[in-house]
């Protein structure tokens, strides 16, 4: 079983789902109110404890993946204390007991104590291909997974920000401007509903060429066309017995 934490900034708060082999689900979500309240790594711990003792008791032993904005020390600690083992993404200038840079470190896998850092982690890297240059992403755990292995676990960690970066930008969540858990329930759920329909009609397409990214704003416009369009039909039909009213109506009122 795997636990997943990740911090979503625009809007505001940290989500959890709860991993059992392909199943995903989503499990619960803390609004993050700014400088001066809980950090997005208190919310972190907080959301943990929601998950029943029993579901962490099994015969493996479950693992928390969470991105680089949850690598202090006491979240770390906090999390391995409770029995759990985790993955998580490191910045490339933290530094080891040594003082030598992570960026520096040739070897994948390496067993490494790192400054501020009680427990020995394991660092790995993978090379990230989303841009035009290459982008060169840390990870670590406490566990010694083996330098391809953890470099492969940590890759499918960060398409959860590409999955975030996508919904922000292209499905409206960067708009979001709720302050209440109902409030971000009823954003998510049109927004998610939206990148659904357009992930589910882009498995009809015919396959993209490799290296090729979807076309989002073209799938949506299918999805419009496919899904909505005897409604938008009616309502533009609506619209235009309208105006033929005005029309007759303005034409009747003239002398």
């Amino acid at each position: 079983m795997g636990l997943r934490a990740g911090r979503c900034s625009l809007a505001r708060g940290n989500s959890w789902y709860i991993c059992c082999g392909d199943l995903k689900l989503p499990w619960a979500f803390q609004i993050w109110r700014g400088k001066g309240t809980s950090s997005p790594a208190a919310l972190a711990l907080k959301l943990l404890r929601t998950v029943p003792p029993v579901m962490l008791q099994g015969k493996r032993r479950p693992r928390l993946h969470a991105d680089g904005g949850f690598e202090s020390a006491e979240f770390i600690e906090a999390v391995l204390e409770r029995g759990i083992d985790i993955v998580i993404g490191v910045r490339r200038n933290r530094t080891l007991a040594n003082g030598t840079p992570i960026h520096e470190l040739m070897t994948r896998g390496y067993k490494a104590q790192l400054q501020g850092l009680k427990p020995t982690m394991y660092v790995s890297w993978a090379w990230l291909y989303r841009n035009k240059e290459p982008e060169q992403r840390f990870v670590m755990s406490n566990i010694n997974l083996g330098g391809k292995y953890l470099a492969r676990v940590g890759k499918r960690r960060w398409r959860i920000e590409g999955f975030f970066k996508t919904i922000k930008g292209r499905f409206g969540l960067e708009r979001f401007a709720q302050h209440s858990k109902k409030g971000v329930t009823r954003w998510w759920c049109p927004s998610g509903l939206a990148y659904l329909l357009c992930h589910l009609t882009d498995q009809d397409v015919p396959p993209r060429p490799p290296g090729t990214w979807q076309d989002w704003g073209a799938l949506a416009r299918t999805v419009r066309f496919s899904f909505t369009s005897e409604v938008r039909l009616r309502a533009l039909q609506l619209e235009i017995d309208e105006i033929f009213a005005f029309q007759d109506a303005l034409s009747a009122s003239v002398p």
